[in-house]
């Protein structure tokens, strides 16, 4: 099975480092240094046991995308295309997918926000695309090593009447590579849902994790700052409804409580890039449920003030 991994950061390299350890063969799609490393050296995979699993460059091809041609020896290599880089990078990296997918090929995405699935399908057809959402975390500690903090779960889903099932073949495949690296996939027959969840919790602990410069566990220590994310799930969770999800059976306390216990010791990964000095993925968080809420008219005023800190904070680091 031939897996192109687009985006190497933390969530990109623990997926592929696990995808190649169980023998699948991979394409790295990463940027500049990132790239470099990953070709030179390698990657180490800091695992959750407290483990050092270290991967030779020859366990993988590597691409780095800031050359402005794909060569043409992975030009229609791949069987499966995972797309995990920033958010504000995904134009470039379904460019990508579409010109390194076989024509039979399948593409997904793990990146922060929603719409992926549909910005995707825009390149490769509904017919070609699974939605995806994770639970694993992971910290990126340099170019060349990744840390897997927390153990998770990889949900897949397809268009309402998508050819994509999990008794299609290629489906079927790609679920048993996942099992078969320790990624614990799972089927979702609402994959819309399971993003939008997954995004609700990202505007709760994301930006404010990333302001306040703590760790997941602690917001669970600061009732002021669990308010002010739990206010931001629930104006996000209007819009959802809005859209159609249908959230009755999802507690928005209690889920926002679980993932703080969860993920205790996480850093996010919006506090991540602030630290790094990085570009972060708020316009895909909290300035989408804003967007979003301008065109519904539903007010999102917690929403739009996360937004603006987050943004103040990233332009005082980045220049």
């Amino acid at each position: 099975m031939r897996v192109a991994v687009l985006g190497v950061g933390s969530i990109g390299g623990l997926i592929a480092s696990r995808l190649a350890r169980s023998g699948c063969e991979v394409l790295l799609c990463a940027r500049g240094e990132t790239a470099q490393a990953l070709d030179a050296v390698g990657l180490l995979l800091d695992t959750p046991d407290g483990r050092t699993i270290a991967l030779a460059p020859d366990r993988w091809t590597v691409f780095d995308t800031n050359q402005t041609e794909i060569p043409v020896e992975i030009q229609g290599w791949a069987d499966y295309a995972i797309l995990c880089g920033k958010s504000y990078d995904l134009p470039n990296l379904c460019k990508i997918a579409d010109s390194v997918l076989s024509l039979n090929g399948i593409g997904l995405c793990l990146s922060n926000g929603i719409g992926h699935m549909e910005k995707l399908a825009n390149f490769i057809g509904k017919h070609r695309v699974l939605g995806a959402s994770t639970t694993h975390g992971a910290i990126r500690i340099g170019p060349g090593e990744v840390k897997w903090t927390s153990r998770g779960t990889i949900k897949l889903g397809a268009f309402i009447n998508s050819d994509l099932e999990p008794v299609e073949p290629r489906v079927d495949s790609f679920i048993s590579a996942l099992d078969e690296a320790g990624l614990q996939p799972i089927w979702s027959e609402d994959i819309a849902k399971t993003i939008w969840t997954k995004l609700l919790l990202n505007v709760a602990i994301n930006p404010v994790c990333a302001i306040s410069g703590i760790l997941n566990g602690e917001m669970l220590f600061h009732p002021e700052l669990f308010e002010t994310g739990l206010a931001a799930m629930e104006e996000a969770a209007r819009i959802a409804t809005a859209e159609g999800i249908d959230l009755s059976d999802f507690d928005l306390a209690q889920g926002l409580e679980d993932l703080c216990r969860a993920t205790a010791d996480n850093r996010v990964s919006m506090l991540q890039d602030i630290m790094a000095g990085r570009q972060t993925e708020i316009d895909s968080i909290c300035g989408e449920v804003v967007k979003r809420g301008e065109s519904l008219g539903i007010p999102t005023p917690r929403n739009q003030t996360l937004h603006a800190l987050v943004k103040g904070i990233e332009q005082s680091t980045r220049s």
